[in-house]
């Protein structure tokens, strides 16, 4: 005999093929006032600028920028966010960035646009001496300031015929107010063109002048007691060059052509970088004997 049906049984239910509703349709959904424009953390301004003024940045040396910066908040900490990257730079794989057209205008930065993947070996050799260069002082001193070539070229019109002040890779002005022209030194140049330089950094527009009106031989007498804008001026070589170097500062002071307390505001640096206590105090040694100075003096 078949069991009864339990009058408790309930009846079967459909399921519902149809997904629930939320409260809210996606298709309504509150739009960003900022949709479709780049956001910038302060990190992607502070490295953008950095990138802007120097004209580009290896990978390498932009890994060190910013993790001086410390990334709070960053996805990355050894990189600008993403949609920044996207949209206002330029990558040479696998080595360099720079700020686009795009990216100038986007940080208010009026330089010429510059592509970095069409230069030289040796241009972006140089630049990366001078990045080197620049980040090192920085970790000396994080509130010095730094003015760069790019920025010393903005607005500079070149007139046919009429020759310029030499310009510095970079001028840094150190928070006790110490000012130096920053030059990077990697290639060999004339005896004469290297001494020509030296007297442009030292005594600024007003020997070029009375070498444009006068000649070089009464230059050097009319403008000894000129005095250019910097207080120092600091090379960074390798060895070769640093030698190179020391003779045209030697020769210029033996030709009485500079004065001696002109000789020592010129300072020649190792490059690659000097980083170790040893390293540093034979790079002072170096220079120091170069000059006749005691280099057992602080």
């Amino acid at each position: 005999m078949p069991a009864q049906e339990s009058s408790h049984t309930h009846p079967a239910r459909a399921r519902s093929t149809k997904r629930a509703l939320s409260a809210t349709p996606r298709g309504t959904r509150k739009k960003r006032r900022d949709a479709g424009k780049t956001r910038f953390t302060e990190r992607d301004q502070f490295a953008l600028l950095w990138i802007g003024q120097q004209y580009g940045m290896r990978l390498d040396h932009l890994q060190w920028l910013l993790g001086r910066y410390g990334g709070r908040g960053a996805t990355y900490s050894n990189w600008i966010s993403e949609s920044t990257a996207r949209d206002v730079l330029q990558v040479n794989q696998p080595f360099w960035v720079w700020l686009s057209r795009r990216g100038l205008r986007k940080m208010g930065l009026t330089y010429t646009y510059r592509d970095l993947g069409k230069s030289s070996l040796d241009d972006l050799n140089h630049l990366y001496a001078i990045n080197a260069i620049r980040l090192y002082l920085e970790s000396r001193d994080p509130d010095l300031h730094w003015t760069s070539e790019r920025a010393l070229l903005r607005g500079q019109l070149r007139v046919k015929g009429k020759v310029s002040l030499h310009r510095p890779d970079g001028i840094a002005t150190f928070t006790e107010g110490l000012t130096v022209a920053i030059e990077a030194e990697l290639s060999t140049k004339k005896p004469f063109d290297l001494a020509e330089i030296l007297l442009e950094l030292l005594r600024g527009e007003d020997y070029l002048h009375e070498k444009g009106e006068f000649g070089v031989s009464m230059a050097h007498t009319m403008s000894r007691w000129a005095q250019s804008p910097y207080e120092q001026i600091w090379y960074f070589a390798p060895k070769t060059i640093r030698t190179q170097l020391r003779r045209a500062r030697a020769k210029l002071i033996a030709d009485e052509v500079i004065r001696e307390e002109e000789a020592e505001c010129v300072y020649i640096y190792w490059y690659p970088l000097a980083t170790t206590e040893d390293e540093l105090t034979l790079e002072r040694q170096e220079d120091d004997e170069a000059l006749g100075l005691d280099s057992g003096n602080p």
